[in-house]
């Protein structure tokens, strides 16, 4: 009995726990399309998964709240399911349901557009600075009328592309871990199919980072976009105290025509933006004179005032508001000439060049051609974390007659020297002088676009523009890579050291298709901690060219050569084309490397260092550069690894440039 009642009782709770009810729902996964996304084409096919703890058994769809319809599955706990609808045009919701064996129901919804019209694209590129390194792995979200369109993720190089869109005004918004926030308002399509945003590193990364809320008026009160102006725009730009932003305020830009921020890289010589710092107010102000300069016309044309504005942890909001502008100036009635003497010069920045200190632009002496030096000015505030790249244009206009002065100069760049793209417009121009040296010709503009690249050649050239263009004659440039010459020998911190040593460096200008390399090196007395015990050529920069088709040595051989100022010339000191020439600074093609034996320019202190003492040595300026032959070998192109700040003597605390300390010995 005792057996009977002990099965009655299992058997009695196994029908027990066969009733308990099945009260989880299934839960459902649409993959495609994304949520928020606008289509072309009327047709669509829908994908996910469904997944149950007993079984999915059924799965529907819905589209705009009508009837469900069958999807064909395979019943399981884990089920893919795939269909194609035909969508109606404007908003759609598209509900998938899964259904299990007890009746349990789960849902997704996903919102689709279908737009005939959403066939245009937007592409650019996130970059740290003006002609900076690329951001990578940034989220990007583009939202328009408030409702977000799609995401995206840069790529390696910063860039993106979002397809499929209808035309209308966007919102683009960045963030990344680490970095600040970056957003641009009023992006226009198609008028608009790339837009670049600048997204910097986060100064805390555990604060916000929302970038600052704008309020762009003419007055304070009458909205600024959509307005008619002449000759002048007035604006006032607030901050929106009530949304979320880190205080203080850093700047606040506005410019007409062109995206503002450094002056280095936006401002030309007839064309200039408007800066406001430390202020979350900029009062009523007007973009004039320079700041309009080659925009609008006299019927009135379509231009755009763009603002920028930083929040204290570097989160960037960027605002582009169109208006009308009329543009009475009578230069735009004049009869113009192709401008001349067009320069297009490019400079890459490598890691090691970092004088953030540094509060005006520097200035190092550097060859312009073959025998000619003249004076490169560089932006060291305008260096990111990664090596940066920008072209220099430089030209001229000499014919000064009121009635042939230009209204504006477009400068313009080519892949091919056939296809054209305007980059960008300054205020036109003359001037009686047109110097030999491209540096100090008096009109420029630097194009900072993040997709130029090294190795591509690039053609440049600027049009005049009055009631009539005049194209000048192109110029060319090929960027790049970034340069950076080690430091071999003597070793760091070693010991024993020959009191004439051999400064041995790495020489990769073949490597990175350069024509030729400046150094200029400093040898520190460390027990005095300033003293300079050797600077070579006191100063002047040593050139170092190896062979190769563009600079006229032979390949596998070499040139060293620069100006002593005890000769007050030009000295060659080592010319590998014939064993009679000198050899006092010795070099090795094939390994890539220049050995500079101490002294080898009778310029040192000392004529051997003194015994059992610690020195250290650096490359105070090196940077390597590239002939261009189709130019009277002109040199257009510049990598700069290091060079010495114009206001301040700063050695061993300058970011990134090697210092190795030896000890002499006996």
């Amino acid at each position: 009995m005792r057996k009977a009642l002990g099965l009655g009782l299992l058997l009695g709770a196994l029908l027990l726990a066969g009733c308990s009810q099945d009260t989880v729902k299934p839960s459902v996964t649409i993959t495609a399309p994304q949520n928020g996304a606008t289509v072309n084409q009327d047709t669509l096919t829908v994908q996910g998964t469904a997944q149950d703890n007993v079984r999915v058994s059924r799965v529907t769809y819905q589209l705009n709240n009508g009837q469900e319809q069958e999807v064909p599955i395979t019943p399981g706990t884990s089920v893919n399911f795939a269909f194609t609808l035909t969508l109606q045009q404007g908003q759609n919701t598209i509900t998938v349901h899964a259904y299990d064996p007890s009746g349990n129901k789960g849902s997704a919804s996903v919102q689709v557009t279908y737009d005939p019209q959403a066939v245009h694209t937007l592409s650019g590129y996130v970059v740290r600075e003006n002609a900076g390194g690329p951001v990578a792995s940034s989220t990007l979200k583009l939202y328009r009328g408030g409702a977000l369109v799609a995401t995206t993720t840069t790529a390696s190089n910063g860039s993106f592309t979002f397809t499929n869109l209808a035309p209308g005004t966007y919102r683009l918004e960045a963030q990344k871990p680490g970095m600040a926030g970056s957003l641009v308002e009023g992006i226009r399509v198609p008028e608009m199919a790339s837009i670049t945003l600048i997204q910097k590193p986060a100064f805390d990364a555990t604060a916000t980072t929302t970038p600052p809320t704008l309020l762009i008026t003419q007055d304070g009160n009458t909205p600024l976009e959509g307005g008619t102006f002449t000759n002048a725009i007035p604006f006032r730009v607030q901050v929106d105290t009530s949304k979320d932003y880190v205080r203080p305020m850093r700047y606040i830009y506005v410019a007409l025509g062109r995206t503002p921020g450094s002056a280095f890289v936006t401002n030309s010589a007839t064309w200039t933006r408007r800066i406001f710092t430390d202020t979350e107010d900029t009062g009523n102000q007007a973009l004039s004179g320079s700041n309009v300069a080659g925009f609008g016309s006299a019927a009135g044309e379509t231009v755009y005032v763009e603002v920028v504005a930083y929040d204290f942890n570097q989160n960037r909001s960027h605002y582009i508001l169109p208006v009308t502008f009329v543009n009475t100036s009578a230069t735009q009635a004049n009869t113009v000439q192709p401008p001349t003497g067009v320069a297009a010069t490019a400079i890459t920045l490598t890691q090691a060049v970092g004088f953030y200190g540094v509060n005006a632009p520097a200035k190092i002496q550097v060859p312009v051609a073959k025998g000619q030096v003249g004076e490169l000015t560089l932006d060291p505030m305008a260096v990111p974390e990664e090596s940066n790249l920008y072209v220099e244009v430089r030209w001229c206009y000499t014919n000064t007659n009121s009635s042939a002065r230009p209204f504006a100069f477009d400068v313009e760049r080519s892949t091919d020297g056939a296809n054209w793209t305007r980059v960008g417009t300054v205020g036109g121009g003359a001037s009686s002088s047109c110097p030999s040296n491209p540096f100090n010709r008096p009109f420029y503009f630097r194009d900072a676009s993040p997709d130029l690249t090294p190795g591509q050649t690039y053609y440049y050239r600027v049009v005049a523009r009055g009631a009539n263009s005049a194209e000048s004659q192109p110029s060319s440039t090929t960027p790049l890579p970034p340069f950076f010459a080690p430091l071999l020998s003597p070793a760091d911190e070693s010991v024993g050291v020959s009191k004439t040593p051999d400064f041995v460096i790495g020489h990769p200008q073949l490597e990175i298709g350069a024509d030729g390399a400046a150094y200029n090196l400093v040898l520190w007395d460390m027990l005095t901690g300033d003293s300079v015990a050797w600077q070579t050529l006191a100063g002047y920069n040593l050139y170092v060219e190896f062979g190769n088709e563009d600079n006229g040595i032979p390949a596998g051989e070499a040139l060293v050569y620069g100006f002593h100022p005890a000769a007050n010339n030009l000295v060659i000191f080592t010319d590998t084309t014939d064993p009679n020439n000198p050899d006092l600074v010795p070099v090795d093609v094939a390994q890539g490397q220049v050995a500079l034996p101490y002294n080898f320019d009778g310029l040192a202190q000392l004529p051997e260092l003194q015994a059992l003492r610690t020195y250290a040595w650096q490359l105070y300026v090196s940077y390597a550069y590239k002939y261009n032959p189709g130019e009277n070998y002109r040199i257009s192109a510049y990598s700069i690894q290091t060079w010495p700040s114009s206001t301040t003597f700063i050695r061993i605390s300058r970011p990134g440039t090697q210092v190795f300390d030896f000890t002499t010995g006996e």
